[in-house]
């Protein structure tokens, strides 16, 4: 079912603003704010950040996102640098230099940032890798950010980066409890990209390691429903994935002759449990297999993804086209993809406007003249835009996950689902083939508990509860049948 709300273009109507004011703006910062707004919404493509901790697999993610190994990873001297991922005719990298230069030169073979660069890392603001990749071609834009350990770790290149963004996905390897205190001060430092659950997706990007179960992902989907309620109004949701099996699986580096490796191993492993452990691989006497032929399995599909090929392998999966379909399905990342896709490319429009609004607003009150006052209330006038319904969400959101705002769960959950649902059905928790007349139905029960919330002698939460049952009331006036 196609979404009332996105149907309506939020970023026309902000380009065509961003037009009329820098015909009257005069030369100064606010003018130059407002052409980087017009500069950002030329694009159509959606910008998503990747951003996590030191080592928590965030390159390992963009590789299996852009199903082509293109960022590095490990601990490399690029890897501290932001890394913007665009689509472009032909494979080549720009370095954006501190000095305000420069500097473009070829990519790595098959693509990607070359193992030697020309100028020092240290000389180097952002690196922008441009490939002929398809999945970059027209839903979104990828950037890489360096890891951290606390917020006053990020440099001013990657504030920009994340200040750039519509979207975020936070990547922690196993829950921890400095993930809550990084996205909080994330959201509070980066202000002008207004994080919050309504675009952040926690994604656990280890499962693997979570349990020593052989069937690790019951466990997993426990443990990434724990801890999205533990970060409730700080992310739409927590989506466990084996990232390195992800990246494996649907990137470009296996070879035929790993896949007939991969057999092999299976075959051994059915007669002497060599997939014990990776002491037992590294060390048993597999003869046509060399021990650098078994430490590059480990290092493409761990140990996790050698005992699933295995079990395939048993189930009656040989050819290698199979293997890989069922691997990539054994790896998680269709979560991920289908978040992505379900819950930003699908709003796109408000999450692109909503970026530009809030840099707008800041131009705003760049200077007092009448073009600024002018613009403000323009702004004002956007704030009234459909599809800003569902951004005015997004404080109520920050106010559930500081406490300020206390409900059951169910109506958090509701509210979550508002604020993050890229259609009407998903705002109301209901599955796309939906009939109109269950959408329809599903609103007005809706509305009337947001509007009885509404009676609450606490401000704060009259005020969210209106702004959730007007939603509702949207969706309930787009679904209803023959009207």
């Amino acid at each position: 079912m196609t979404s009332h709300l996105s149907g309506m273009s939020l970023c026309d109507r902000i380009r065509a603003l961003c037009a009329d004011t820098l015909d009257v703006l005069p030369p100064g910062p606010a003018m130059e704010a407002v052409a980087a707004v017009r500069d950002r919404l030329a694009g159509r493509t959606l910008r998503i950040a990747v951003g996590g901790r030191v080592n928590a697999g965030k390159s390992t993610l963009v590789n299996a996102l852009l199903g082509q190994r293109l960022a590095a990873t490990g601990a490399t001297e690029t890897t501290t640098l932001v890394t913007w991922y665009r689509h472009h005719h032909q494979n080549r990298v720009r370095l954006a230099l501190r000095s305000g230069g420069e500097t473009l030169v070829a990519s790595a073979p098959g693509g990607g940032v070359p193992a030697t660069l020309p100028v020092p890392v240290a000389d180097i603001e952002a690196v922008v890798v441009e490939t002929p990749n398809a999945r970059l071609a027209d839903r979104y834009q990828l950037v890489d950010t360096p890891g951290l350990d606390s917020v006053s770790g990020l440099d001013e290149p990657a504030m920009a980066a994340l200040a750039q963004a519509d979207a975020l996905l936070y990547v922690m390897p196993h829950p921890g409890d400095r993930d809550r205190e990084a996205l909080e001060s994330l959201r509070a430092t980066s202000g002008r990209a207004g994080l919050s659950a309504a675009n952040v997706l926690g994604v656990l990007s280890r499962v693997d390691t979570l349990s020593d179960d052989d069937d690790p992902w019951p466990h997993a989907w426990r443990t990434a429903g724990g801890y999205a309620i533990e970060l409730r109004g700080l992310v739409a949701g927590v989506v466990p994935v084996v990232g390195l099996l992800a990246e494996t699986a649907v990137g470009d580096t296996v070879t035929e002759d790993d896949l007939r490796r991969l057999r092999l191993l299976a075959e051994a492993d059915a007669e002497d449990d060599v997939l014990y452990s990776p002491a037992a691989l590294l060390g048993a006497d597999l003869p046509g297999m060399s021990g650098e032929d078994r430490r590059r399995l480990l290092r493409l599909f761990g140990m996790y993804g050698l005992r699933e090929a295995a079990r395939l392998r048993d189930a009656g999966v040989t050819r290698s086209d199979e293997m890989l379909r069922s691997l990539t399905a054994s790896s998680g990342i269709a979560s991920v993809t289908r978040f992505i896709e379900e819950s930003f490319v699908r709003s796109a429009d408000r999450l692109r406007g909503v970026t530009a609004i809030t840099l707008l607003e800041r131009a705003a009150w760049l200077g007092d003249g009448p073009e600024q006052r002018h613009l403000r209330a323009r702004l004002n006038e956007l704030r009234n835009h459909p599809v800003m319904r569902q951004a005015a969400l997004a404080p109520a959101l920050r106010d559930l996950a500081d406490g300020r705002l206390t409900l059951d769960e169910e109506h958090a959950d509701a509210l979550i689902r508002l604020a993050t649902g890229g259609t009407d059905t998903a705002r109301l928790g209901l599955p796309d083939q939906a009939e109109p007349a269950e959408v329809a139905a599903v609103a007005d029960r809706w509305t009337a508990r947001w509007r009885r919330l509404e009676g609450s002698p606490s401000r704060l939460l009259a005020r969210h509860a209106r702004s959730a049952r007007e939603l509702s009331e949207i969706a309930f006036f787009a679904s209803r049948p023959n009207s």
